[in-house]
C-alpha cells in the first residue's frame, strides 16, 4: 500500500531526529526530540519517536492529525537486542505503520545508498559496522556499561574517574580535572559521585567537547584518553572496512572532531555519506513501495 507520507527516524542515546517526506521523496520537514535508546529506556524512546515525528509534521506545515497517515521507518540504538526489539514490536503507536532496525543498519544503508561499505558511529556511544550484500556485521556497540569505548560518554566517564582520583590526591590534578569540576559544579569527591552516580550516558557525554579541546592543546591526560579511545575506534573501523571492501563514512556527533586521531589508513578510507540515516531507514523498508526517490535497487 502506497502511503501519503514517510518519516525516517534516527534515534540515539542523546537525541531522536525525524525527517518527513512525501511519496515522491521530497523532504517536507524535520523535527528533533530527546533520547531514543530503546534498550535503556523503552518508554522514553517511544515518546521521543512520537515527539520527533510530530515536530517534523508541524515543521512541514501539516496538521498533526496526519500522523495516522505516516509510515515511520527508523533506526534506533539498542534495537538489535531481542528484548528491546520485542518491546518495539508490541508498541501501540499512532502511525499508519512502523518499521525499525538498529541505528547501525539504517546509518549504513543511508551512508552508502544501499551499496556495500562501512560506517564508524561515534556519538554518545560508539560502533563500527559493515554492510555486505544487505547483511550488517557489527563491531563494538555494546553499550555504556560494557563497551562504547572512544565514545563521548566513554571519554566523559574516564575523565570523571581521573578527576575523582585527583580529588582524592591519588593522581596529580590538572586542567582536565579542573574543567570537570567546573562543568559539574562539584568540588569534592562526594559531590561529584552524588551528581553522577545515577546519571545516564548523555550526561557523561556532555563533557566530551572540553576533553577533545584540551587534547588538541596537548594536555597530557586528555590527549592520552583521546588517543586510547581513537586506537580502539581505528581497530573496529578497520575490521568493518576489511569485511565490506568499501569505503568508510564517519557519523555521530563526536566522529568528525576525533577524525584527526584515527590511524592513517582509516583516515584514507573516509568518504562523504551519500544519504542520511533517516533517508536510509525509509529506503531500507519502503524503497520499492514508495515509488519515489526511495526506490533504490538495493532496498528491501
Amino acid at each position: 500500500m502506497q502511503a501519503t507520507y514517510y518519516a525516517g527516524v534516527d534515534g540515539g542515546g542523546t537525541k531522536c531526529r525525524a525527517e518527513l517526506y512525501d511519496a515522491s521523496g521530497k523532504l517536507l520537514g524535520a523535527g528533533v526530540a530527546g533520547s531514543a535508546n530503546i534498550a535503556r529506556h523503552g518508554e522514553t524512546a517511544q515518546q521521543s519517536i512520537v515527539n520527533a515525528v510530530t515536530l517534523a509534521v508541524a515543521n512541514a506545515g501539516l496538521d498533526t492529525q496526519v500522523l495516522s497517515e505516516v509510515v515511520v521507518c527508523g533506526g534506533f540504538a539498542g534495537a538489535n537486542l531481542p528484548s528491546a526489539a520485542a518491546e518495539l514490536r508490541a508498541w501501540y503507536h499512532p502511525f499508519a505503520a512502523f518499521h525499525f532496525a538498529s541505528d547501525l543498519h539504517t546509518a549504513l544503508f543511508g551512508a552508502h545508498a544501499g551499496a556495500n561499505g562501512a560506517v564508524l558511529i561515534v556519538g554518545t556511544g560508539s560502533c563500527a559496522a559493515a554492510l555486505v550484500d544487505g547483511e550488517v556485521i557489527q563491531f563494538g556497540g555494546h553499550g555504556f556499561l560494557l563497551g562504547d569505548k572512544g565514545s563521548g560518554a566513554w571519554l566523559g566517564k574516564q575523565a570523571v574517574t581521573y578527576t575523582l582520583e585527583a580529588l582524592d590526591n591519588v593522581v596529580t590534578a590538572g586542567p582536565l580535572s579542573d574543567a570537570v569540576c567546573e562543568h559539574y559544579q562539584c568540588l569534592t569527591p562526594t559531590a561529584l559521585v552524588d551528581r553522577l552516580n545515577q546519571a545516564p550516558p548523555g550526561v557523561f557525554g556532555e563533557i566530551s567537547p572540553l576533553i577533545i579541546d584540551l587534547a588538541a592543546t596537548d594536555e597530557p591526560v586528555a590527549l592520552a584518553l583521546v588517543q586510547q579511545g581513537c586506537q580502539y575506534l581505528s581497530d573496529i573501523a578497520r575490521k568493518a572496512l576489511q569485511r565490506s571492501k568499501g569505503q568508510l563514512v564517519l557519523t555521530g556527533g563526536v566522529a568528525g572532531v576525533l577524525g584527526q586521531w584515527l590511524d592513517a589508513d582509516v583516515r584514507d578510507a573516509i568518504t562523504t555519506a551519500q544519504k542520511g540515516p533517516e533517508w536510509g531507514a525509509i529506503a531500507l523498508f519502503c524503497g520499492r513501495e514508495s515509488g519515489g526517490s526511495f526506490a533504490t535497487g538495493d532496498s528491501k
